[in-house]
């Protein structure tokens, strides 16, 4: 197929070939020989080519010839050097791939909004105090966070909720549980899944609209309405095959019949970044509302317990600031006690939510900028990299553009030419960048916390984003080569010999040392907060836990969901327990209420009559074998026996930070929980209990074995999970139909809450190293293109005596002393910027280490050395007298 611009070029021939001839016959007309008519037509005629130019200046189809001229020519520039090639493709492909990855991670977490109509006037409603409100409730479920010196918590009573619901009428509020684990049974399959408890009015609110069938509505919220479950489109897919015909039927929920009411659209991911949420119900046929003397049933009563979490839609002209004194008031009138202290009183915070709720992006939004900047950081080293081959290029090209320029080719020509050479380096850069964005967001996603559902599927974001990124980046290293090649003179370039340096003068201040100078010091700030954030994660990991955690295996079993209730239940877990010890392997295992490591739990205020201090602690309920499995020894007192387990004793152990916050021994104290008096009889060594990064007081008390769901430890003498078939035989003998639910090693479950901290430390580590090698590239690019441009030079001064030794040094003395420069530059910006801009508090990280900077800059100084020792060896080791023939 011809281009229309090839075929334009056969007519233009044609042309000139009729006007030649025609003037030829008219000479030999006039007596001339054929070969004597034709010289003096072409000599009438003027210059065919310049005609030529002159005709394909007037068509429409130029420019895109010149540009597909510019580009085969530039492709064939890219093929004579594959491996220079290979090297900046490769270069830029990471650099814009790990732009565009963080850039995708940041979407997903930081600024995707909910997939909902108008979701700018979606609101979390929160509560924030100066101090916490003593008296106003009893016990709470949900989260609470400092935000510098106040209180912020999520958490409301059922009272508060239907206070707003009622008088509310600027904003249409809705309640929600956090989702918890269930198990279902659909047409034989059976699953555990995520249910999250609503009220009946939460999807009206959000205003979605059903994929099938109906959604909740403000009737299912009746205690005598039908059950009724809501599923999440990717459930429905999984689980329930895309049965079209599923609406209608009924999903069993903990061994209880579940109609299933609708089905959620593809495009409604929930109401947090990476929600896992499979199931809706309301939250007065929640499966554990539904058990009969549940805590939840008792707290939908209970003025004094704070539970639920609220989202509020705001009308469309109402704002939330104008909004949070009404709702001030309203809570403060739902109260059931005024707090002991009258300053410490709540009142409302409205935060925005068009983007979902949940801490992740609290946690995650300042570490995932300072990953966009130090990836922006490697992306302007490729850059660096590549502007120093397009002028190493440039330079090496000087006859040829002396030609072209000799013959009239203008100055905006060579340019555009240049330019176009480092787009198409560029675009394919840009190109393979999204394979590489695509995998480092993955495994980004990988060492995100919990079971997020961030999907990075290609789509016309992602493509925009690399595609900006590609064209600033061409922009970046293009442009100065371009504008440097046309403004070459081309008199002198005419003269040079190939070996020779063009007259170029070897300072410290060429374009190309100052980008490798400019490298280095970026590099320090790179390699620095990849070492610092290894060595966090170092530190965290080697921490002492207090307990055993090589040789422990976890797991969850949920028998009241599954029949067992009451008495049945709490012999199911004597039996459970005393069949663990007899399994072959088993040195200990004991049970727990709450799962250990798992970054969370259970929190109390407790207070010891005839002390001021209030010690807010961590909360759980185990067996007599739970510290023995967990390899907590005690150190005062006695140990949980299974006669308190039994009887239900009044007794607790405290952790010694317990009683070093109390200020004296704990033991034999006592304090009120529930409206029991509760004797400490025993106190156990310290240990972390929720997160390696924590260690706070913890007070255990006696299980009351009537829990629906509990976690299993075991301790072996073997490794973990070499029992596992052991454990499964024995469960499967106590109830075939009960499944074991997430079996991790101790090793596993801790490092599922580290999974920030592996985030920043694998990223920063692999920006570091990136930026180690393309320092190491950018430097033996310089030194090699320098030595082989002074080839004549070296040559003349080992003719006139100078030792092969003298020109290693000096090559390697000029190469390291730009890094050093660099070096110098960068360290105080590395250290000033750690100093100004990383937020060590809410990475839990201690302030960086000087000599983390100081190990930085010596790494840097060592590959600069090893990257110019190529070069310099070349040049030390190089033929005079061909040195000299080659000028």
């Amino acid at each position: 197929m011809k281009l229309p611009w090839n075929r334009k070029e056969s007519e233009l021939e044609r042309e000139v070939r009729y006007h030649l001839e025609s003037l030829a016959e008219g000479f030999e007309r006039q007596g001339l020989t054929p070969n004597e008519a034709m010289l003096r037509a072409r000599r009438e005629f003027g210059g065919v080519e310049l005609y030529k130019e002159q005709c394909r200046d007037e068509r429409r189809w130029q420019p895109l010839a010149q540009l597909w001229q510019d580009l085969t020519f530039g492709a064939r520039m890219m093929r004579k050097a594959p491996a220079v090639t290979a090297a900046a493709v490769l270069s830029l492909a990471l650099g814009i791939g790990a732009t565009t990855a963080i850039l995708s991670l940041m979407d997903a977490v930081l600024w995707r909004t909910l997939a909902v109509p108008h979701p700018e006037q979606l609101t979390e409603v929160l509560w924030q105090s100066k101090g916490r409100p003593e008296g106003l409730y009893q016990s709470s479920s949900g989260s609470m966070h400092l935000d510098g010196a106040t209180h912020v918590a999520d958490f409301f009573s059922r009272s508060a909720f239907d206070t707003f619901r009622t008088k509310m009428e600027r904003a249409n509020v809705a309640a929600h549980l956090n989702p918890d684990d269930v198990s279902t049974s659909y047409a034989g399959i059976n699953s555990v899944a995520r249910l999250r408890a609503v009220t009946g009015n939460f999807f009206a609110m959000l205003q979605v609209q059903p994929l099938a069938g109906r959604l909740l509505l403000p009737g299912d919220d009746r205690a005598d309405a039908p059950l009724a479950v809501v599923v999440a489109h990717s459930f429905w897919e999984s689980n329930l095959r895309s049965d079209a015909k599923a609406v209608g039927r009924v999903l069993r929920i903990n061994n209880r019949s579940y109609t299933i009411a609708g089905v959620l659209p593809a495009e409604f991911g929930g109401i947090a970044t990476g929600d896992t949420t499979d199931l809706y119900t309301t939250i007065e046929h929640a499966p554990s509302v539904l058990e009969t003397d549940s805590q939840e049933r008792k707290a939908a009563t209970d003025p004094m317990t704070w539970y639920l979490q609220i989202l509020a839609r705001r009308a469309p002209e109402v704002t939330a600031e104008a909004l949070a004194p009404e709702m001030t008031a309203l809570f403060r009138s739902s109260w059931g006690a005024a707090p002991e202290n009258p300053e410490d009183a709540p009142a409302i915070r409205l935060q925005q939510a068009s983007g979902g709720i949940g801490s992740l992006r609290r946690e995650f939004g300042n570490p995932l900028r300072m990953l966009l900047v130090l990836v922006g950081f490697v992306l302007l080293i490729a850059c660096a990299n590549i502007m120093n081959l397009m002028l190493a290029r440039a330079d090496s090209r000087r006859r040829e553009v002396a030609l072209r320029v000799s013959l009239g080719c203008s100055r905006a020509r060579l340019m555009r030419q240049f330019f176009t050479e480092s787009a198409l380096l560029a675009t394919c850069g840009g190109v393979l960048s999204i394979a590489v964005a695509y995998a480092t967001a993955n495994f980004a996603v990988t060492l995100m916390p919990g079971d997020l559902r961030l999907n990075f599927a290609v789509d016309l974001r992602v493509i925009l984003a690399t595609l900006a990124v590609t064209a600033v980046t061409t922009l970046a290293f293009g442009l100065y080569p371009a504008w440097r090649a046309a403004q070459m003179d081309a008199a002198p370039a005419l003269k040079e010999g190939s070996g020779a340096s063009g007259g170029v003068r070897h300072t410290w201040l060429a374009p190309g040392k100052l980008m490798v100078l400019a490298q280095v010091a970026f590099s320090v700030l790179l390699v620095a907060a990849g070492a610092a954030f290894t060595a966090h994660l170092r530190k965290i990991v080697t921490r002492d836990t207090g307990f055993e955690r090589t040789r422990i295996l976890m797991f969850d079993l949920r028998p009241g969901q599954s029949g067992y209730h009451e008495e049945k239940l709490r012999q199911f877990y004597v039996q459970l327990e005393q069949r663990l010890r007899e399994i072959p392997g088993v040195e200990s295992a004991g049970l727990a209420r709450i799962r250990p490591m798992r970054g969370g739990g259970y929190w109390d205020d407790i207070r010891i009559p005839g002390h001021a201090k209030v010690i807010s602690t961590a909360v759980n309920f185990v067996t007599s074998g739970y510290l023995d499995a967990l390899g907590v020894r005690i150190v005062a007192g006695r140990p949980f026996t299974r006669q308190d387990v039994l009887s239900q004793a009044r007794v607790a152990i405290v952790s010694e930070d317990f009683g070093k916050e109390l200020g004296r021994s704990p033991l034999g104290l006592s304090f009120p929980m529930d409206g029991k008096s509760i004797e400490i009889v025993g106190v156990a060594a310290r240990a972390r209990y929720s997160r390696l990064t924590e260690q706070p007081s913890v007070l255990y008390l006696p299980n009351t074995l009537n829990s629906d769901t509990t976690t299993v430890l075991v301790r072996t003498s073997i490794p973990p999970l070499q029992v596992m078939g052991g454990v499964r035989r024995m469960v499967s003998d106590l109830d075939a139909n009960l499944p074991i639910v997430k079996a991790v090693t101790m090793q596993e479950q801790i490092a599922a809450t580290l999974r920030r901290e592996r985030l920043f430390a694998w990223l920063c580590g692999a920006f570091g190293v990136l930026a180690l090698v393309l320092c190491m590239v950018g430097l033996y690019g310089v030194m090699a293109y320098a030595t082989s441009r002074r080839s004549q030079e070296i040559g003349i001064r080992m003719a006139l005596g100078a030792s092969p030794s003298n020109l290693l040094r000096q090559v390697i003395g000029e190469g390291v002393g730009v890094a050093l420069a660099g070096c110098v530059l960068g360290t105080p910006v590395a250290w000033w910027a750690a100093q100004r801009y990383v937020d060590y508090k809410n990475l839990g990280m201690e302030p960086l280490d000087p000599v983390i900077v100081a190990w930085a800059a010596a790494a840097l100084a060592l590959a600069a050395l090893l990257a110019v020792l190529g070069p310099a060896i070349r040049a030390a080791s190089a033929d005079p007298i061909q040195a000299l023939r080659e000028g």
